[in-house]
């Protein structure tokens, strides 16, 4: 553009940036031609298109930092709307790898802003409202998510806009348009390779509902149907909830220690041995005893749990304390309750004899 300038228009003839003059004309003549042609400005890392593939190609080294200085530098060139969008979403893609979704989504949201219309918007959409569920900013990525949704995703795509509005909805306490979303999930994409966990979603949705039947049938089916995977797995922890809630503690309790059998090196292993223990505690104290010292060990080896309730509960070593003299009382009680049951024996045994012997009065 500075070369198609005239020379004599160069320099401050005038006092105010009035937009006017063969050098503002010729200015904007090119940059409208720029934009309307779609031609690509060189620059010295060269044409847009060569920036963008240098960029992917970075991000693919896992080489962030440099690939956003490519898709920076793209930006300031003439890209074409498609361009522009593959610009803001490659960084959007880098600010991920660094760990900062939330530049990361704007970049997508305003990607799919300026450009409506480009395929790849509800695919945008989505990416910004998992950056933002991730964040923990829940309200504004079920908006986002939904705006995709209605933007009528790929086929590829769709499944998973769906499960991850569900899970935001129920986070975000909206269980019952968790369900909604879900509903015709199975029916939709049967063989799908999330569907193990969308059932297992609503089956947590269904016991936040306080449908604890529903629940309890949606895990039964996911351990059958899908035997080892991650849901299946995590399914024996969430049962003996509702088995818990339904008054089975014994049936809960071997739920709590199948789970713990299936993923030992669980973040919750330990708190499940601790409901385990809990559960058995009038029932079998020693078994308790020895649940709440395994608890204690898982506690110490395994990773830290997400949530401070899925940890190990500060009465620990009261209850262990508590199952271990009931434990003993146990232990004298059945010495009495055999003693006497002996006493009762012997009693009727010497009440038979004595009614045997002949009446000398009698005779």
């Amino acid at each position: 553009i500075a070369a198609m300038l005239p020379k004599t228009d160069i320099g401050p003839r005038r006092r105010s940036g009035a937009a006017s003059g063969p050098r503002s004309l010729v200015m904007w003549a090119a940059l409208a031609l720029c934009w309307a042609s779609g031609a690509r400005a060189q620059g010295f890392g060269g044409t847009v298109a060569d920036m963008l593939v240098r960029g992917d190609s970075l991000l693919a080294q896992k080489r962030p930092n440099e690939a956003i200085i490519q898709y920076q530098e793209a930006r300031t060139l003439c890209p074409t709307p498609a361009e522009m969008v593959q610009s803001l979403q490659g960084e959007a893609r880098a600010r991920l790898q660094l760990g900062q979704p939330l530049p990361a989504a704007g970049l997508m949201e305003e990607a799919a802003t300026r450009h409506p219309d480009d395929p790849r918007a509800a695919d945008l959409l989505f990416g910004a409202g998992q950056a933002r569920k991730g964040a923990g900013e829940l309200d504004r990525a079920i908006d986002l998510m939904s705006r995709a949704l209605e933007r009528s995703p790929t086929p590829d795509v769709l499944p998973l806009v769906k499960f991850q509005l569900a899970q935001a909805l129920r986070l975000r306490a909206r269980p019952v348009e968790a369900v909604e979303v879900l509903k015709d999930f199975e029916s939709a994409f049967p063989n799908h390779q999330i569907l193990p966990n969308v059932l297992y979603t609503l089956s947590l949705i269904n016991h936040d509902l306080g449908k604890l039947e529903e629940s309890e049938a949606g895990y039964r089916s996911v351990m059958k149907r899908y035997p080892g995977t991650p849901a299946a797995i995590e399914a024996h922890f969430e049962i003996g909830a509702v088995l818990a809630d339904r008054g089975r503690r014994a049936e809960a309790a071997d739920f709590y220690r199948k789970y713990v059998a299936f993923n030992p090196v669980s973040p919750v292993a330990a708190a499940a041995l601790e409901r385990a223990g809990d559960l058995l505690l009038l029932r079998s104290p020693k078994q308790s005893v020895v649940l709440y010292g395994l608890a204690r060990v898982k506690a110490n080896a395994n990773p830290k749990p997400p949530l401070a309730d899925l940890g190990l509960s500060r009465w620990l070593p009261v209850k262990k304390a508590l199952a271990e003299a009931l434990a003993r009382v146990w232990v004298l009680a059945i010495v009495v309750v055999a003693a006497l049951a002996a006493a009762v024996l012997f009693g009727r045994y010497v009440l038979r004899r004595l009614r045997r012997r002949p009446d000398p009065l009698r005779a």
